[in-house]
């Protein structure tokens, strides 16, 4: 099926050029969902081990917590966002 530019309100027919141009783009952005998704998860898990349990870790450390504190929030962060 064809592809049109809208250029004036005109509708014109991609070039072959552009077609294959356009196709290339959406092959890599299907090619890079799973990076996109492994990235997104890292940052999300990120974020979550900042607020949530580096401040565990030290409490911990200092004995003001029960050991294994930080290591149990860590996975629950972890099975909260998934890598799969």
């Amino acid at each position: 099926m064809p592809r049109y530019h809208n250029i004036d309100g005109n509708r014109v027919q991609y070039t072959l050029e552009e077609e294959a141009a356009r196709d290339a783009e959406e092959k890599a952005w299907v090619d890079g969902a799973v990076a996109r998704a492994a990235e997104r998860v890292q940052a999300e898990r990120r974020a979550a081990y900042q607020t949530e349990s580096d401040t565990l870790f030290f409490e911990e450390q200092a004995n003001e917590i029960a050991a294994g504190t930080w290591a149990a929030k860590r996975a629950e962060i972890k099975a909260r966002f998934p890598k799969d």
